[in-house]
């Protein structure tokens, strides 16, 4: 919830990041969505509801989200899971309903401290992410439309980052866990992602991309992000 409205003109109009190989995207409140469109990156939601339309007062229609030309949208985000306290059957009927309007979802899952300190991190990735593959993998937009973002809640704002070891055997096993569905998927990684860090991460084999917070919100921070990815890819 960040961001006034100059501000996301002025980061429109300094943000000149070009590849053919690395994709951006910008997920801005809704009120702003209409500032990110034809610029040179994929304009998405940080949310949308489950049901497509009716007496919902506040929240975002996925079909609505589509017809404006929104690319893609977050699901489970850590914020929307321990602050508004979605659960993840909610985030899975969220991203059925996302998919089902042929946007792009980011499905984010994550250990809490607590979780971590009690090294129950593979048992918690496991428990939100088994049940998301079960019932998406069939839908008929999955296997283009649905990436997985790792985001260690211990790690999101908090200025302390998890390891490059961390980071590669946790995704790791994310990705394990998709080839136990058959399944080959984009993983992320999210979490205090900044410019100096951002080259280990990027040369970190199993993880396809990052999903950045406050580092986002400059384009002279944001940039060199992208182009570690880019010197990479």
């Amino acid at each position: 919830m960040n961001q006034s409205l100059e501000e996301v003109k002025a980061f429109c109009k300094d943000f000149n990041f070009q590849s053919d190989s690395v994709i951006t995207g910008i997920a801005a409140q809704a009120h702003h969505l209409s500032e990110l469109k034809g610029k040179n990156f994929l304009v998405g939601s940080q949310n949308c509801y489950f049901e497509k339309k009716g007496a919902f007062t506040g929240e975002l229609s996925a079909t609505s989200l589509s017809d404006f030309g929104v690319n893609f949208t977050l699901i489970g985000h850590s914020e929307r899971r321990h602050i508004f306290k979605e659960n993840n059957e909610v985030s899975i009927k969220k991203t059925q309903t996302a998919l089902e309007e042929n946007l792009i979802t980011i499905f984010c899952i994550g250990e809490t401290l607590k979780d971590f300190e009690e090294n129950k991190t593979f048992e918690t990735l496991e428990a939100q992410l088994n049940p998301a593959l079960n019932q998406l993998k069939t839908l008929k937009n999955f296997h283009q439309n649905f990436i997985i973002a790792y985001e260690p809640v211990w790690a999101i704002g908090t200025g302390k980052v998890a390891t490059v070891e961390i980071i590669s055997k946790t995704t790791e096993f994310i990705h394990q866990l998709a080839l136990k569905h058959d399944l080959e998927l984009p993983v992320l990684y999210g979490g205090s992602v900044k410019a100096q860090n951002c080259e280990d991460i990027a040369n970190i084999a199993t993880v396809q991309g990052v999903l950045v917070g406050g580092a986002s919100l400059s384009s002279e921070n944001f940039t060199p992000i992208c182009n570690a990815f880019n010197a990479v890819s």
